[in-house]
């Protein structure tokens, strides 16, 4: 699948099957992440952290969490999700940290459209983070930086296909 592919068929999934992504799929969602721009070049002040939560215990007290903090209409706000990744940053010069991490959450969004995953970016487990210090210590993320948007990954029995009527009336050329 081409990238103008993935991203017009990205669709955000609310329902995974039990079938965990692989060691090698992983792998390329965070190099895709890491590939994202990031403002100031990377500078130190420009920085995000990377967390991927698989472990069944960990994703279970965030669930819980986020049902208590978040009104969601599901019974399992996660979605059932086998992957997690969640984004920090900390602040910086150019008050950029969610844009970069939105970019990082985004380029994982595509990227495993293009490789047949599917996913959904949330922010209920940023809230459940931000409102439990016990919790967001399990994600080592380092001293200063807040997390900010995170991403289930996975696969899922939904084989429904999004289509999408595109028009340009929300944008002004100037020629």
């Amino acid at each position: 699948m081409n990238t103008l592919d993935s991203i017009i068929k990205r669709k955000s999934v609310r329902s995974f099957n039990n079938e965990q992504i692989s060691e090698e799929q992983l792998e390329k969602l965070i190099q895709a992440a890491n590939a994202a721009p990031i403002s100031g070049g990377g500078r130190a002040d420009s920085a995000r952290h990377i967390a991927v939560v698989q472990n069944v215990e960990v994703l279970k007290d965030l669930s819980d969490v986020v049902a208590k903090l978040v009104p969601i209409p599901s019974p399992n706000p996660l979605y059932g999700t086998k992957t997690l990744i969640v984004f920090s940053a900390p602040s910086n010069q150019f008050k950029a940290e969610q844009l970069d991490v939105a970019l990082s959450a985004q380029n994982v969004s595509i990227a495993a459209t293009g490789m047949g995953l599917n996913s959904v970016i949330m922010t209920g487990p940023v809230y459940a983070f931000n409102a439990s210090e016990e919790l967001k210590s399990k994600l080592n993320i380092p001293e200063g930086y807040t997390p900010y948007i995170s991403i289930a990954v996975g696969n899922t029995d939904d084989t429904s296909v999004k289509t999408r009527e595109f028009d340009d009336t929300n944008v002004s050329y100037i020629l």
